[in-house]
């Protein structure tokens, strides 16, 4: 069984980010209130409250691979996900590094996707166990003889997945 959630750091940064954002575009939008420009920072005031709410959520979620090989992600206001590994449809590793993030590698930010015949859900690079997961993921993927895509093949070299992809599943020629 493997079961993970999102690193302290992650969910803590996203929200302590969001509040320095908030408070900084909070008094920028004071400061510019009778002008029709106090909109600007008042959208961006908006955006660090999102990042405050995301942070917090964030720490209420997990995943849980059971030995019955189905993955849940369980998380406050929403409801459970499930995916069958045995039902697999999807799993695509996508990159989505950016500057404050890392350089490419292993410090940038990586979303698995995964998808059975019902449904699909993402799981992001900051998960503690995330390497677990993602290797279940591929093994099952492999299992079911699915192609992969030259992206998703690059990102897991870039990890060092110990999954078993190999260049004869890329889905295009090289």
């Amino acid at each position: 069984m493997i079961h993970g959630r999102y690193e302290r750091t992650a969910w803590i940064g996203d929200a302590v980010l969001g509040g320095v954002g908030a408070g900084l575009l909070g008094l920028w939008t004071a400061v510019l209130i009778p002008a029709p420009w106090a909109i600007l920072p008042g959208l961006g005031f908006l955006g660090s409250a999102y990042l405050i709410a995301r942070g917090l959520w964030l720490n209420t979620v997990t995943y849980r691979l059971g030995a019955d090989g189905l993955l849940v992600r369980q998380a406050a206001g929403v409801a459970d996900k499930v995916v069958a590994l045995k039902d697999i449809r999807r799993a695509d590793l996508h990159y989505l590094g950016t500057l404050l993030r890392g350089a490419r590698g292993k410090s940038g930010l990586f979303v698995l996707h995964v998808a059975d015949t019902a449904t699909s859900m993402r799981i992001e690079s900051k998960v503690e166990t995330f390497y677990a997961l993602a290797n279940a993921v591929f093994e099952a993927h492999i299992a079911a003889g699915h192609p992969i895509s030259l992206a998703t093949y690059d990102n897991a070299q870039a990890l060092e997945l110990d999954a078993g992809l190999k260049t004869e599943m890329i889905s295009r020629p090289v």
